[in-house]
């Protein structure tokens, strides 16, 4: 992929004011397949949406508010 590509996909993530040690921490202890976060005293149930809401970051809007049709991109756009 690239780098125009990927700087387009992550222009609507904000940047976290959050130690990368925690982020780390969440991200071990966060099983993907049963969302849930696993802690000491046990595990909890996590939706997706409230993960985004605490880190600031909205993934519901329409990201992609133009219809394109592929087949009249040029080949550079594709």
């Amino acid at each position: 992929m690239s780098e125009e590509k990927k700087a387009i996909g992550l222009m609507h993530i904000p940047p976290l004011r959050v130690h990368h040690k925690l982020l780390k921490e969440l991200a071990n202890s966060f099983k993907l397949g049963k969302n849930t976060l696993e802690i000491g005293y046990g595990s909890f149930r996590v939706r997706p949406s409230t993960i985004g809401a605490v880190l600031g970051l909205n993934a519901s809007g329409d990201l992609f508010p133009q219809k394109v049709n592929y087949k009249e991109l040029s080949e550079d756009n594709k």
